[in-house]
């Protein structure tokens, strides 16, 4: 296909600008935010759970393993059957403590916020640096220009507006428009569609409903909060089955 300059160039070229930014910002900023509030919020409750389940499958399996013993008339060795359960559950012990880290990793790391004034002027030097800079709206761009490029999405991960305003400083003059073929641009445009429509369809931004709705945080946090009270009462009744065996 020959290259062509067309008055689309410019609309398509700020769409594109739009969808990687929105793309960028969901990825580095939203959802590692929607994450953390959800953590905060439901984390501690759900290793909970996922802890009382754990213990009753260990518990269940405990009792089978007893009951075995009992049955061949064997003298019933609980060192023996610890050890085997540890290792039967060593994986999932180290799921729980993975997620347990997660959550402490979150509470001891909370990023300081940029105020409102600076977060603004982050996204706007992004959204301009990005149509600027990146290599899909700028395929001829030189070496430097590149790094320059990476230097703006890392200084944007990390919400450094200083950094942001440094690569603006050593930003050489923009060069002439020159030719870009439509066609492209709009395949570009609906890749970061499909990107964005997956970003928002997966964890963690598949849960902000959850948290922005106060009836739906509500109900989840009373289901969550029931099923460990079910859970420990299970766990009750677990430990006097094998108490009654040993």
């Amino acid at each position: 296909m020959s290259l062509i300059i067309h008055p689309e160039v410019n609309k398509l070229k700020e769409q594109l600008t739009q969808r990687i930014y929105e793309y960028d910002n969901l990825v580095n900023h939203v959802c590692p935010e929607i994450e953390r509030r959800y953590v905060l919020e439901f984390g501690l409750h759900e290793y909970k759970l996922y802890s009382l389940e754990l213990e009753i499958d260990k518990f269940r399996r405990k009792l089978h393993l007893i009951q075995i013993e009992i049955n061949h008339e064997n003298e019933i060795n609980m060192d023996g059957i610890d050890k085997i359960i540890a290792k039967e559950f060593e994986e999932y012990d180290k799921q729980v403590q993975a997620q347990i880290d997660e959550i402490n990793f979150i509470n001891e790391n909370n990023p300081e916020k940029l105020s409102e004034s600076d977060s603004k002027k982050l996204k706007k030097i992004y959204r301009c640096l990005v149509k600027r800079l990146h290599p899909d709206l700028n395929p001829n761009q030189s070496l430097f220009e590149l790094g320059l490029f990476y230097k703006a999405v890392q200084s944007f991960q990390q919400g450094d507006l200083r950094g942001l305003e440094s690569v603006v400083a050593i930003l050489p003059d923009e060069n002439a428009e020159e030719a870009c073929e439509i066609d492209n641009l709009k395949k570009l445009i609906n890749d970061y569609e499909e990107l964005i429509d997956k970003v928002k369809k997966d964890y963690p931004y598949n849960k902000k409903n959850l948290l922005d709705n106060r009836d739906d945080h509500d109900k989840y946090m009373s289901m969550i909060l029931e099923l460990i009270h079910d859970r420990q009462k299970d766990i009750e009744k677990l430990e006097n089955n094998i108490n009654g065996l040993i």
